[in-house]
């Protein structure tokens, strides 16, 4: 058998639900040569939002097979690995077990390999049916809920909202939403028996028939997607499914926006290449592309043309430029996204000094565009004091969790207009510091993050010297040891975390605070050095006294006090 003849058979159209209700039972699974499942909570968020908006996803590609009933499944790595009667391993989607433990792909006389496919599969069942597992590289769930307001002004991407089950404060937000009948949980979606009652009978937010309408109209849309679905036989050969899968993963992928983009421009300018660009800004800016999307240059340029930079627009935008103009803009959109890079990550910044602390990289386009506003109005320290209060304000709020270029086109707008000596924007002026949440233990929350950076710009110097440590080599460590306080609610709460040298933990290692105090305080020479080292990691006096006498809650308590009134000064007019 040929693989190019595999590649060009004919796609049969398939409810997509349909197969994620599949998957939910066992009957579509995924061969164990497969990565594990790695989208993010945005890459789900943009998923569902293109499936709302009628877009194209891509196509499917699977293998019928015969699992075989006698073999008895392995676990490893904390899942089942089941077999093919031809000894293909596989396993079930991820989050399956911990829903539905009784399942078992054997009952079936067979059952479908996805080869292509299972990043949005296992995302869309992530979605609708709510598997108590964490996302990758983040330690608690998320839920994905419709905002009904967005949704029915087709503002889809403000609509379509995932939220951390650790937040509570935001999941209380959610939740509330619901109740109020302004927002429907996806997993309420997935079953008829769960929606209509719920918009006929317990929702009480739609008052005109129309709204009611055309809340139905995007379910059906959701839950009516097609889907192309190219099966091979069942004889394909072994060898030929991972040489097709092999070649599929090279090959087969959605176009982006970039690659659209790229498309349009090349077009309509003279050939010019977007990726040569690219290559040229990755070439000499290593460091700030790994952690923005191609496509951030051109929301920059979208901003300062007063648009939104959202798909549609954004290539209207660049398919009206002349070549000496996008040039121009590019040039100025890599130099501005490079100095917001660098105010971003300096620790005489906002502290960032790793990639991974960067609270949100999304607000790189923002700040890039505010950073050009004060240059050239030759703006002075007012101005940058201004710019400061939104950066923070935006991190401890989470204000870029959701929406991104709805609330990245409302900043550039409100902001400026602050900046020249307008009012502050609305959001700004009403946010509480009591409604800032400091007990995260999720380190890729903006909140964990930010406090994080805090640490940095207070010095975080050396537990046992007090000279100014290596940043780079330091270590987000436990300060009460969990081998010692593993019971303690907060253990790994940012409260009680920190960044240590790797000599100092080497020394402090799974000491009580009390013990280790007196090895740091010997280097010190006395208490009063030893506690000017703790403060320049936010930990103040009263702290250092529980930590003497390891008393956990006392410490937690004064460490959340030290960080609120680090953010009150960040926040102050």
């Amino acid at each position: 058998m040929q693989v190019d003849q595999q590649l060009t058979m004919q796609a049969n159209p398939e409810r997509l639900l349909d197969i994620i209700g599949q998957a939910s039972i066992g009957r579509v699974v995924i061969p164990e040569f497969q990565r594990s499942f790695v989208w993010s909570r945005e890459d789900i968020e943009e998923l569902l939002v293109s499936l709302l908006q009628g877009y194209f996803i891509g196509t499917f590609l699977m293998l019928t097979v015969r699992p075989d009933p006698n073999f008895s499944p392995i676990r490893v790595n904390d899942r089942l690995i089941f077999r093919t009667i031809d000894g293909t391993p596989f396993h079930l989607v991820e989050g399956l077990e911990r829903i539905n433990p009784s399942v078992d792909p054997r009952r079936h006389d067979d059952v479908r390999l996805v080869l292509d496919g299972q990043q949005r599969i296992t995302s869309l069942f992530y979605a609708f049916y709510e598997p108590p597992i964490p996302l990758g590289n983040t330690r608690h769930p998320y839920r994905f809920y419709l905002r009904l307001e967005p949704a029915l002004e087709g503002k889809f991407e403000d609509a379509v909202v995932g939220v951390s089950t650790a937040d509570k404060k935001r999941m209380t937000k959610e939740e509330e939403l619901v109740q109020n009948g302004q927002a429907i949980p996806f997993s309420w979606m997935r079953d008829p028996n769960r929606f209509y009652p719920w918009l006929y009978q317990e929702n009480q937010f739609l008052k005109k028939s129309e709204e009611r309408e055309r809340v139905q109209s995007l379910y059906f849309r959701l839950t009516q997607f097609m889907i192309p679905v190219v099966t091979l036989p069942r004889e394909t050969d072994k060898d030929d499914v991972v040489n097709i899968f092999e070649r599929i993963n090279r090959t087969g992928k959605r176009l982006t926006l970039f690659e659209l983009a790229a498309a349009r421009l090349y077009v309509n300018l003279e050939g010019i290449s977007l990726y040569s660009l690219w290559r040229e800004f990755h070439r000499n800016h290593a460091k700030v592309a790994e952690v923005i999307r191609p496509e951030s240059l051109l929301k920059v340029i979208a901003l300062w043309k007063g648009k939104e930079p959202k798909k549609g627009t954004l290539l209207d935008i660049i398919g009206k430029l002349d070549r000496k103009d996008f040039e121009r803009l590019w040039e100025d959109a890599a130099r501005f996204i490079v100095e917001a890079y660098n105010r971003m990550t300096s620790i005489n910044g906002y502290g960032a000094f790793r990639n991974t602390l960067i609270p949100y990289t999304t607000m790189l386009v923002p700040l890039a565009v505010l950073l050009e506003t004060i240059e050239n109005q030759k703006g002075g320290m007012e101005m940058y004091r201004k710019l400061d209060k939104w950066y923070w304000a935006s991190v401890f709020t989470q204000r870029y969790d959701s929406a991104v270029d709805t609330k990245a086109y409302q900043d550039v707008v409100q902001v400026r207009r602050w900046l020249m000596g307008g009012e502050p924007p609305e959001w700004l002026t009403n946010l509480s510091i009591d409604s800032i949440d400091v007990d995260t233990d999720e380190p890729r929350s903006a909140i964990y993050r930010g406090l994080m950076c805090l640490i940095v710009l207070e010095g975080a110097r050396d537990f046992i010297n007090g000279q100014a440590a290596n940043l780079n080599e330091c270590q987000d460590d436990h300060i009460f040891p969990r081998a010692k306080f593993g019971k303690e609610e907060k253990i790994d709460s940012i409260l009680n975390r920190t960044l240590i040298s790797a000599q100092s933990n080497k020394i402090k290692s799974d000491r009580k605070p009390s013990e280790y105090l007196s090895l740091f305080l010997q280097h010190h020479g006395s208490e009063e050095r030893l506690l000017e080292t703790l403060q320049s990691h936010l930990i103040s006096r009263e702290a250092y006294e529980a930590m003497k006498c390891d008393d956990f809650q006392a410490f937690i308590k004064a460490r959340r006090q030290a960080f609120i009134q680090k953010i009150q000064e960040k926040l102050r007019d």
